[in-house]
């Protein structure tokens, strides 16, 4: 199933899923031309219950929705969405080649404290912390 037939297909299990793909997706070939379909995508999600525990999985759906806005307007290098979501890890964001980590601070030598990212894209700097609760998530700022 395509991620544009996932968006479409009213199962919140298929649109949680769709929306964790757009999310981490760096493909802007594909990026683009699921933005084409952006307000059918819209209309088609509306009021639909994802469910989700500590963490909505309305969360991925806004922050899918936004990506695709960002990539229709052309609106600069995906890395200026890494403030938006909380799950993007620096560790996978530097496998994809996104990034590059050039710190990792430590918390009493044990607890990662956070990283300084650079995006292998435009060269813009982030300070990321790493921070725990019901699960791991990430904070990026502009360095």
């Amino acid at each position: 199933m395509s991620i544009l037939e996932k968006f479409m297909s009213g199962s919140p299990d298929e649109i949680w899923s769709a929306s964790c793909e757009v999310a981490k997706c760096k493909n802007l070939e594909l990026l683009d031309s699921i933005s084409d379909d952006l307000e059918v995508i819209e209309q088609a999600t509306a009021g639909i219950d994802l469910g989700g525990g500590f963490c909505p999985n309305s969360y991925h759906l806004k922050f899918a929705l936004k990506k695709l806005r960002v990539v229709r307007k052309r609106g600069g290098c995906l890395c200026s969405l890494y403030p938006e979501y909380m799950f993007f890890n620096p560790i996978y964001e530097e496998k994809a080649c996104s990034v590059t980590i050039s710190e990792v601070a430590k918390i009493d030598g044990k607890w990662i404290d956070y990283y300084m990212c650079k995006c292998t894209n435009c060269h813009s700097l982030y300070r990321v912390e790493e921070r725990e609760g019901h699960f791991t998530f990430w904070s990026w700022k502009k360095a």
